[in-house]
């Protein structure tokens, strides 16, 4: 998502804005103008939306958030091109203009859309110069395409240009097998970042490669990864579910999440007052604390376990409806302490000796070329919720029909 204004963040407001139609958008501020789009969206109107937002930029060329967000409806309306190619479009027009170009190519390495930011990086170059910036972004991309020879000079580069490597470096240095390395740098970032989720899954990732002990104490400990059955009839869940497919509007997922063949919904979800959400709310809270009750005792050096347990808060909440084939890449959850699935929907699985659907635990992307298996795969049920620390691994296999809907929330702990 954007860093000033997303789609997620802009709908609870939304839903305090009169429905426009698109004369009536123009007397508004822009910021106004653009929330009432994104409801527009949201409720499925989506060409008047996009022209809406469209008619802002002719207006505002130079408006950041207006064209990231742009690029985010592109990227939710089924058509994937469209979402590339208005990006870097706009980074060729911008010619002179470095915020808004390394705004959108920033949304473009976070689409992984490595192929574009290599074509793109050259010519912004030329009249930009050679900046930090750029050589990162290029190292990235060689690393996550495969061209590992090319990374590696581009890293180097980087390094002697003063730059941290950091995150990116250790990714690339497990893809290249240099674990022992990835290892080393990974810690060295922990200890100066220690509530960064995404260090800490790759960290783990290192150590479980290099055989290191440290590893059952940070991921193997009873009690981390657990599910629980919410306390929701069936009356409750069958509710929800009918609640949740309103909230469904976009037409695929958006691109920087982990979810592919399916949708996810806009804002906070516990924002919602619909009783059937705050409901569900209740229940799931509850589990949180027995879970948060039952972990092993306090330790101050863990990155779960080191947390005050007295008190929690839900820093965000979204509903994912997969379809046919629908799945999730494997990924971890930056902004939360401890992440969650819980089950409202499922398809009928039959044979499950492949684990379709199934919700796997500390298995690294594909993209890492680690080969190594989940540490847990978990059966989906409905009413079950699992919990688990936000800096593991996590994704969901694929499954051949039907629909899988859960909702997800990530837990704040203080430290």
């Amino acid at each position: 998502m954007t860093a000033h204004f997303n789609l997620r963040a802009a709908a609870p407001h939304a839903a305090a804005l009169p429905v426009p139609d698109e004369c009536s958008l123009e007397p508004l501020d822009r910021e106004a103008r653009l929330i009432a789009a994104v409801r527009l969206f949201e409720q499925g109107e989506t060409a008047p939306a996009l022209r809406a937002v469209e008619a802002l930029l002719a207006e505002h060329p130079d408006w950041v958030e207006g064209h990231l967000v742009m690029a985010q409806l592109l990227s939710q309306s089924g058509e994937p091109e469209a979402f590339r190619e208005f990006l870097s479009w706009t980074v060729r027009r911008a010619r002179g203009d470095l915020a808004l170009v390394v705004a959108c190519l920033r949304q473009l390495s976070d689409a992984e859309q490595h192929g574009a930011i290599l074509q793109l990086v050259p010519d912004v170059r030329r009249w930009a110069g050679d900046h930090l910036f750029f050589t990162l972004l290029e190292a990235v991309a060689a690393s996550e395409l495969g061209d590992l020879t090319r990374a590696e000079g581009l890293f180097q580069a980087a390094a002697r240009e003063g730059g941290v490597l950091s995150l990116p470096h250790v990714r690339h240095l497990i893809r290249t097998g240099d674990a022992v390395k990835a290892a080393t740098v990974a810690e060295g970032f922990v200890r100066d970042q220690p509530r960064h989720q995404g260090g800490w899954g790759l960290l783990e990732t290192a150590w479980r490669l290099v055989g290191d002990t440290r590893h059952a104490w940070l991921v193997g400990q009873p009690g981390l990864v657990e599910t629980v059955d919410v306390d929701l009839s069936t009356e409750a869940l069958n509710a929800l579910a009918v609640c949740l497919r309103r909230l469904h509007g976009a037409r695929s997922h958006p691109f920087d999440q982990s979810l592919r063949g399916g949708t996810q919904t806009a804002g906070r979800l516990f924002h919602h007052d619909d009783i059937e959400i705050q409901g569900a709310r209740r229940a799931l809270r509850a589990a949180v604390r027995r879970y948060l009750d039952a972990l092993p005792p306090h330790d101050p050096r863990h990155r779960l376990l080191g947390c005050d347990r007295a008190g929690f808060h839900v820093s965000d909440s979204w509903s994912v409806r997969l379809l046919d084939g629908g799945f999730h890449v494997s990924h971890v959850h930056p902004q939360g302490t401890l992440s969650s699935a819980f089950y409202v929907t499922l398809p009928t699985l039959g044979d499950q000796s492949h684990h379709a659907g199934w919700l796997t635990i500390g298995e690294p992307p594909e993209t890492l070329r680690t080969g190594l298996p989940p540490l847990r795969v978990i059966e989906p049920k409905v009413g079950r919720l699992a919990l688990f620390p936000s800096f593991l691994w996590h994704g969901t296999r694929p499954f051949p029909q039907g629909e899988r809907m859960t909702i997800a929330f990530d837990t704040v702990l203080d430290r």
